[in-house]
């Protein structure tokens, strides 16, 4: 049987970062990794009016932000009847806003940025600077733009993007086309980190399909969890169906 990978549109309450915010920090809260880094776990900010991260380690000296790859604008008007289905490569699809949808957002990042990574060339210009190798119209512009923002913040960053990958009957090839393509990129933006903000680490949160996956700037595995096993993943999906 061959393999059907499927990357589907965040539903609407991923958006809130009061529901992705304590997700992540129950997340990190449950890996050994994270907690020894932390000197025994992470607690939410009282407040972040100063600029404060939003995972703040026991031991004080160590800290994590969260960043979302969506914006909480992009929500508004991608609904079921709005999307389409775009063949990425053999048994690999994306669940994608149609482009009259996309139009209408014209300034607002990718919304599957998945399917953004599989699907476009990325590399460095001589300002570190992430830039697209094959010929960008302003959606796209638009995207990478936020990204370079995102890379040049002075904190240790975890990446979420609440896109879950939805894997049935899998074989090799197509996931590691998936893979490999998303890891390129990814390793692009790992290494625009390290030159624009030397001294931070960057790590990777991917929902695959029932697990939570961190990954390390060099895409090592750091950590998974199963989504079931959460109370915030309970908690944020009470009134929504993700499946």
């Amino acid at each position: 049987m061959e393999s059907s990978i499927n990357l589907e549109i965040p539903k609407k309450q991923f958006y809130d970062k009061k529901n992705y915010e304590p997700l992540l920090l129950e997340c990190l809260n449950r890996i050994p990794f994270f907690i020894k880094k932390s000197g025994g776990g992470f607690s939410a900010p009282k407040s972040e009016s100063n600029g404060q991260c939003d995972a703040i380690g026991n031991n004080g000296c160590y800290s994590v932000d969260f960043k979302l790859l969506l914006s909480q604008e992009g929500a508004q008007n991608v609904t079921e009847t709005s999307l389409t289905k775009v063949t990425l490569c053999k048994g690999v699809t994306m669940s994608a806003p149609s482009k009259a949808s996309m139009r209408r957002e014209s300034s607002l990042p990718f919304p599957n940025i998945w399917g953004f990574l599989v699907s476009h060339s990325f590399s460095l210009n001589e300002n570190n600077e992430i830039i697209l190798a094959d010929k960008a119209d302003k959606y796209m512009k638009d995207t990478i733009k936020s990204l370079n923002k995102m890379v040049c913040t002075k904190k240790n960053l975890l990446f979420f993007h609440p896109s879950r990958l939805d894997i049935q009957d899998s074989h090799d090839n197509p996931i590691e086309v998936l893979r490999n393509r998303a890891k390129e990129a990814l390793l692009i933006v790992s290494k625009a980190r390290r030159k624009l903000s030397p001294g931070y680490e960057t790590y990777y949160a991917l929902l695959i399909n029932n697990e939570m996956v961190i990954l390390s700037e060099d895409f090592t595995h750091t950590g998974c969890i199963e989504l079931t096993s959460l109370e915030t993943w309970h908690n944020c999906t009470l009134n929504y169906s993700y499946c």
